[in-house]
């Protein structure tokens, strides 16, 4: 019998050659990198476009010497000219430390210039009425971290509402109005509070908590309303505080108690509450597969 011979089955493999390697995706990252760059190219000439020749100037004395803004010539561009490059910018804001530009610095000791004229403008009125010379005990004002907070407290012969309402005594009002008067010159916002002592209701219908509030309300339609006083905008929060914070080294049932407290807010805390608000205000995202509430 003849020896059979093993079938040899020969496979041919096509290669793709030349532009087939080319549809891969690596040609895409290159492009985005491209696009990526002319983007901030243009972004950079249309900000260089929208500079001044001031500005110009403090960009390329920076580049020829990194020391630039400590000289001269760079401390009054950067005092005149620091508050950005675009119409309206507020410049670089003040680092963790506290310090900020020189622009901030001396916007901050020019509010706290005026501030501190304002106190002293409201101890020169109360020295020179005859009336309001009665109360300059009552009235005692300092700086917080807010700012300027002026306080007026109760004595037990000189009290500033009728016991347990919100009427005020006629010479509150004129104390109020006169606080008004200095206070409205200013741009700052002001923030008022009412507080109480510690004596409570017997009525549970109506606490400390309502009538705090309420001659704080009282308060703040006296200031609005006197002649050139606060502003309808100047206002930015009124509170009811009850017997929650009572004067440092009093007993809570002291009458010293129950008081106004008027804080003019700084230019810094005025922002730092907006920021607050408004990411108290961002809704919180519901647990994932959970629908948000319906409103």
């Amino acid at each position: 019998m003849a020896e059979q011979q093993s079938e040899v089955k020969i496979r041919i493999v096509k290669k793709k050659g030349g532009h087939g390697a080319a549809h891969g995706g690596a040609w895409k990252v290159a492009y985005a990198d491209f696009v990526t760059a002319m983007m901030a190219f243009f972004l950079l000439m249309w900000l260089l476009n929208s500079a001044d020749k001031n500005t110009k100037a403090g960009i390329a004395g920076m580049f020829q010497d990194p020391n630039f803004f400590n000289t001269e010539r760079g401390k009054e561009i950067l005092s005149n000219y620091g508050k950005g490059i675009l119409p309206g910018g507020r410049g670089m804001s003040p680092g963790p430390d506290g310090g900020g530009t020189p622009d901030t610095e001396a916007a901050e000791e020019r509010e706290h210039k005026a501030l501190k004229g304002a106190k002293e403008a409201i101890e020169n009125a109360f020295e020179k009425d005859e009336l309001l010379q009665a109360f300059k005990d009552q009235i005692s004002m300092d700086f917080t971290d807010e700012g300027l907070r002026i306080q007026i407290q109760d004595k037990a012969a000189r009290v500033l509402f009728d016991s347990g309402s919100a009427k005020l005594k006629p010479y509150t009002l004129s104390i109020l109005q006169e606080i008004a008067r200095e206070l409205g010159k200013l741009p700052n916002r002001v923030v008022i509070g009412g507080h109480t002592d510690a004596q409570q209701y017997s009525n549970k219908a109506y606490t400390n908590w309502e009538l705090s509030a309420e001659r704080a309300n009282a308060a703040r339609r006296v200031m609005e309303s006197a002649a050139q006083g606060l502003r309808p905008d100047q206002v930015r929060r009124v509170t009811g505080y009850a017997d929650t914070v009572p004067v440092e080294g009093l007993d809570p049932k002291d009458p010293q108690n129950r008081r106004i407290s008027i804080v003019v807010l700084s230019a810094a805390s005025e922002a730092a509450e907006e920021k607050r608000q408004k990411t108290q205000a961002q809704p919180v995202p519901a647990p994932p597969g959970e629908k948000p509430a319906a409103r």
